[in-house]
């Protein structure tokens, strides 16, 4: 192996350990600490906490996604509709997840008077966070796709070049310990508060459906350069999903297994996402 290909190695191998690092290690401290703070915070205020992270989180993100190309009007041609289309892909994505976990009222009815039907059911709840953490990991694989693609465009050995600087170093772990912590609220609000156990691989699991794209993006951004503009466009999808589910929790009479989680039904999904392409729609004509 020749001397440039050696080099070639090395920066691929500390691309991708430096997001792997700056990824994983925030994401799981905000999992686990959140978890923890549940037992000495209110759950309503860490799921009001977990709304204005989701709002936050969707406005930078929806910057990242090029604001669906709204400002491009009406001659964005065919990659302005993709944009659209994988928005309302994310969107569906979510709708399904949220329709296997969340039982109609009827089935509640069922599955309160029968205890083996109810235990599966709380199970089936986890499938919030990680709908959460699955959607906003294409988001993340976007970013990392970009920070490969800069890292092997920089010709530099330094992880700060790519990075754009030391204070994007340091904003990136604060970013996925706060971006996770979305996560851990819709854990502890469905899952960690359902009256039953959760197991142990539940949290490592939501780490790795959150943090994993990330390393995936860098690997493959390292060699091939892409518009990532389309994976922020399905990822930012999950703060919407996170606003309607971690409000819920807020109300005073908050109950999981008895009055929540409300089943939501793809009509709300439809309503959501008509809701929002009506004024995307009338920003068309800016």
């Amino acid at each position: 192996m020749s001397g440039e290909n050696r080099k070639e190695l090395v920066d691929v191998a500390t691309t991708v350990l430096g997001i792997l690092a700056a990824t994983f290690i925030p994401a799981y401290i905000s999992l686990y600490l959140v978890r923890y703070l549940r037992s000495f915070i209110h759950l309503r205020y860490i799921a009001a906490a977990g709304v204005g992270l989701s709002i936050w989180y969707f406005f930078d993100t929806m910057n990242d996604a090029a604001q669906l190309d709204v400002n491009s009007g009406f001659s964005g041609g065919l990659p302005h509709l993709g944009l659209i289309i994988v928005f309302i892909l994310g969107i569906t994505t979510l709708a399904v997840f949220d329709y296997i976990a969340v039982p109609t009222s009827d089935a509640r009815a069922v599955i309160a008077e029968t205890p083996r039907v109810k235990l599966v059911s709380s199970k089936a709840w986890f499938l919030i966070p990680a709908a959460i953490a699955a959607v906003s990991g294409i988001h993340g694989l976007g970013e990392g796709w970009g920070f490969g693609t800069a890292a092997s465009g920089t010709g530099s050995q330094s992880l700060v070049d790519a990075f754009g600087g030391l204070s994007a170093l340091a904003s990136y772990p604060m970013h996925k310990f706060l971006e996770a912590a979305i996560i851990a609220a819709a854990y502890s609000a469905y899952v960690a508060g359902a009256g039953t156990k959760g197991a142990r691989w539940q949290i490592p699991v939501l780490g790795v459906l959150f943090a994993l794209p990330s390393a995936i993006g860098a690997t493959i951004g390292y060699s091939v350069s892409l518009d990532t503009t389309y994976f922020f466009a399905f990822g930012v999808t999950s703060a919407l999903y996170a606003v309607l589910r971690l409000v819920e929790p807020v109300r005073r009479d908050f109950k999981i297994g008895e009055n929540a989680p409300t089943y939501l039904g793809p009509k709300v999904f439809a309503a959501l996402l008509i809701g929002f392409l009506l004024l995307y729609g009338a920003a068309l004509f800016h």
